[in-house]
């Protein structure tokens, strides 16, 4: 928990793992220090909040966090899925996408900023979608007046099955647009409980992840497009 007298909120606390090489240390703490710095300039009810960035006793830098709750959104699909209980209520869906879109909206318009890595474990949910908040702002990118990142010395990384189609191009333009894509395909992860185009060109019925049946060819061929969606999975309340 936070120190007396600073928050009365929890904290959450993010520091660079030991067993990373020398290499991967000075990347993860680059962008650890890059998180902080922006993490600190934000201020928004779904987004979480910054705390503190101090210096651990091994000499390591932390990040303090709000805790913004005991799970990421990736835990509470992949519990669903393991559970068989089937796609998430349409009123859930509607909550998490209203928070996200939220937080979006503050990032782009007001901090002009592009997320940069939306996807579902970069969401954390406290108790029953009490409160849903976007976190790990670390490969956040500058957006200019035109909602552009037109910075040359500055590159997307996002997460390769999230990645909307300009990213995957070596001249795409990155605009505000690159975070809406991969928000649409959160939601989707929470009507289908899987990784988007990870089961693609695959017959089985089930939603699990089998590396056997894998298509690669595939798998490469959808990224950056709109996944298919079984409408019969879901129950009439997403018709209203």
């Amino acid at each position: 928990r936070s120190p007396r007298g600073l928050s009365r909120s929890p904290w959450a606390v993010k520091k660079i793992n030991s067993k990373c090489n020398t290499k991967q240390q000075n990347i993860y703490q680059s962008r650890l220090n890059e998180e902080a710095k922006i993490l600190k300039s934000l201020q928004h009810p779904n987004i979480v909040g910054y705390r503190a960035f101090a210096e651990a006793t091994d000499g390591s830098m932390c990040l303090a966090m709000e805790y913004g709750g005991e799970k990421s959104l990736n835990d509470l699909i992949e519990e669903r899925n393991a559970a068989r209980l089937g796609p998430f209520p349409a009123a859930t869906i509607l909550k998490v996408a209203l928070s996200m879109a939220r937080g979006l909206k503050y990032l782009h318009n007001d901090k002009k900023l592009l997320h940069g890595d939306i996807k579902s474990s970069n969401v954390v949910v406290k108790g029953d979608f009490e409160a849903v908040k976007i976190c790990d702002v670390g490969v956040s990118l500058p957006l200019d007046e035109n909602m552009t990142v037109s910075d040359p010395t500055v590159h997307y990384i996002g997460t390769e099955p999230w990645k909307p189609m300009e990213a995957l191009s070596d001249d795409g333009v990155i605009t505000d647009k690159a975070d809406i894509f991969p928000f649409g395909l959160t939601l989707w992860e929470m009507m289908t409980l899987s990784v988007p185009h990870l089961n693609v060109g695959t017959d089985d019925e089930d939603d699990s992840f089998d590396e056997d049946d894998f298509d690669e060819e595939a798998y490469y061929a959808a990224l950056g497009t709109r996944p298919a969606l079984n409408m019969e999975e879901l129950d009439p309340s997403y018709q209203r």
